[in-house]
This record gives C-alpha cells, structure tokens and sequence, in this order.
C-alpha cells in the first residue's frame, strides 16, 4: 500500500514540475510572428502564476481522498453510519459522501478565495466578494443535490444488482448526461447570469446576418441569448449548450462590446460547426463507451477489496467503499483526460473549419483569435505537455495558421 501512495505522489510530482517549471516552448518563435514580447510574457506569467492554484487544489484533493480511501477511516465513518441508519447502506452512503463533501469544501473555500483575488488582482473579477461566494455556494449546493441523487442511484444498482450494475449505472449516467445538458439552459444557468435574446438588446440589428448564417449551416437553433457574463468578468466567450428543443447559441456580452460584426459571424459559425458535426451527440457517446470500461475496472477493484485491509469490505456495495470509488474516479479522470482533450482539440479544430468555410472571414477570424488571446490573457506559447495534458482547444497559434492557410487555398 505504502508503495502505492508513493507511486502515485511521485506521479503528480513530476507531472507538476514538468508543466510548471519546464519552459522548453517551440511555440514561442512562432507566437512572436502575432504577439508582441510583453503579450506572450503576460500570457505566460498568467498561467504560471494560475497553475498553483490549480495544483494546491489538487494536492489537496488528492490527500484527502488517498487519506479516506486507502486508510482505515472509512471503515470506522461507515460503522456509525450504518449503525445510526440501522444498516441501510444507501443513508448510510449518502452520510459517508456528505462528510467527504464538507471537508472537500472546507479545503478548497480558501483556494477558491484565492483564485478569486487573484482574478481581481488582473483586473478579470468583475463583483465582490459576495457575488463571488452567492455563485460558489450556489454551485455546491447543486453539486449536493447531484452528488446525493448518484450516490443514491449507484448504490442502489450495488445492492440490486451486484453483477451487472457497472453497464447499468454507466447507461444511467449516459441518461443523466442527456438530461441534464436538455435542463441546463433552461433551469441551472438562469440561475447565475441573465440571458436576454440577442433581438432584445443593443446589438438586435446583427440578428438578420446571424439568422442568414443559420439558414446556411441547415441548423436549427432555438435562440441566440445574450449573457450578462460582465457581471463576474471581463472573460470574452461563446458556447453552444442544450439538446434538441432547448438548443442555443450564447454569446458573452463583453465579446459583443469587444468584436466588430465579422469577428462575431466568424465566432457564431465555429459555434453553428460544433452543432453541424453533432459534437454533443458524439461526446456523449464517447462518455458513455469510456463510462462502460471505467465502471467495469472498478467493480474488479471493489470486488478484490472484499475483505483486505484496511477498507475491510462486507460487499461491493458497503458504504465504506465510497472513498475508493472517488478517489479511483479522481485517478482515473487523470489517466483519461488527456484522451479526453484531444478529441476535444479534434471537435474544436472542425468547427474552426466549419467557421471558415461558413463565413468565409479569414481576417476577421484571425484578429478574433488575437483578441481573445489578448482580452483572456492566454497563454499563446504553451509547451507541448501543456497542451497534451490540459488544452481542449488548439494552440491560438495553430488556430490563426489554420484561417491563413485557408485563406491561401481559397484565394481570398
């Protein structure tokens, strides 16, 4: 066990030091042919000075799940609640989950904070304190609700149906996951900014050009919503979200203030790609193929667990076998996720592509690119590590010498 702990420390030590320390960047000759020095520089400091946020955050997390998971403390959390709820695993479950999320938030508040000023302190924090601490409280608030409803449905599926739970819950959590992007527009994200249709506000007369380029992708999009993303930061951004009849594009209104007309069509055709490739379909597929291996993998780890030191499981559905559910769900997320961000980086470079064979605005793809590497602070010459371990989108670089190449093939 001891070996183990220390295979996995040894891990994040040297995945730290190598994204955090390691300056080695090819990308910073060619970011110099679109950023001046001092903008490079700032992207840089910004995210180095941003990554120990990051990393205190999850040096945290990681000791307190390697301290439940692989220690005795769960057994002994799991007797007292079984034995408060008179041996119903599911209450008890939920009693040994909502211990884990107290003392997860009373680790990460003060980071939290933290990131926070440090926000502030470049000038990207918009509200105070208090609007800050209403949005991050209303987040755990959903995030107990959510956990309570899995916990609650996983480990109903142990006790059910010990054998095959694992293909159960991973179509369960491909269901929620439909569900749950169908709500999200309409119920959650109301809840922390406004959203006023584009027709509504100050920037109505761009709605003809927007609806023609609609038409031309063949979409069909509910609404274009504009969010009042000014009042928590000066953050430049567009998403699409929402499943069939609650399907939209949103657009930050710092972007609108910030980008002429073109910049904007270009912007709203990467997000009309995005819909045109079905990415959302797909990564929800891909989530449930993976979600399928993941929980397979754990339900051989938990049935090996019965009996050993020190979680001294009864079953694979014991209430004390949460801990090693979250912390191997944390470790596996990590192994993943680099797989996760290239598929991601390959969806974000086609509705780049779709964006430019829409709108056909090299130029104003570009400067767009440029200002919102300059508005957001990015980092335009990250290492390659950087990118393999962390980036969803391509490197702003790659992105702009994707639009001049187009730009040559097609003439313009």
């Amino acid at each position: 066990m001891k070996t183990l702990v220390w295979l996995i420390v040894g891990a994040f030590v040297i995945v730290f030091v190598l994204t955090t320390f390691i300056p080695y960047s090819p990308a910073r000759v060619t970011a110099e042919a679109y950023f001046s020095e001092r903008e490079i520089d700032v992207g840089l400091r910004y995210a180095f000075e941003r990554r120990f946020f990051m990393w205190a955050s999850i040096a945290l997390e990681l000791g307190l799940l390697m301290t439940l998971g692989m220690t005795g403390l769960a057994r002994r959390w799991a007797n007292r609640f079984l034995a408060w709820t008179g041996q119903r695993s599911i209450l008890a479950a939920l009693g040994v989950g909502l211990v884990y999320l107290t003392l997860h938030e009373i680790l990460q508040l003060p980071i939290g904070i933290g990131r926070y000023y440090h926000a502030k302190s470049w000038g990207m924090a918009n509200y105070g304190l208090d609007g800050w601490l209403y949005d991050h409280f209303l987040t755990w608030g959903l995030t107990l609700a959510s956990g309570a409803a899995i916990v609650s449905g996983l480990y109903a599926l142990l006790i059910w149906f010990p054998r095959t739970w694992w293909l159960l819950a991973s179509l369960g959590l491909g269901a929620f996951g439909v569900v749950l992007t169908f709500l999200t527009p309409i119920l959650f994200a109301p809840l922390f900014n406004d959203f006023t249709p584009l027709s509504q506000t100050q920037w109505k007369d761009q709605q003809p050009r927007m609806q023609s380029l609609i038409a031309q992708a063949g979409v069909t999009v509910q609404e274009i919503l504009v969010m009042n993303a000014s009042r928590q930061s000066n953050h430049t951004n567009a998403y699409f979200t929402g499943f069939g009849s609650t399907r939209r594009i949103v657009l930050y209104d710092n972007l609108l203030k910030k980008h002429t007309p073109d910049e904007i069509e270009s912007i709203l055709a990467h997000e009309l790609g995005h819909w045109r490739h079905d990415h959302i379909v797909q990564g929800i597929l891909l989530g449930l193929f993976a979600s399928i291996f993941g929980l397979f993998l754990l339900h051989c780890v938990l049935r090996w667990a019965i009996g050993r030191a020190p979680w001294r499981l009864a079953s694979i559905a014991d209430p004390a076998g949460l801990p090693l559910i979250l912390l191997l769900a944390y470790l596996g997320s990590w192994v993943a996720e680099p797989v996760g961000y290239a598929i991601s980086r390959h969806f974000e470079r086609q509705a780049d592509q779709a964006s430019l064979d829409l709108a056909k605005h090299p130029d104003a793809f570009i400067e767009c690119e440029k200002k919102l590497a300059r508005d957001n602070f990015m980092n335009v010459a990250p290492t390659p590590w950087n990118v393999w371990l962390f980036s969803t989108h391509p490197p702003t670089v790659e992105r702009i010498r994707m639009a001049e190449e187009w730009r040559k093939r097609e003439g313009q």
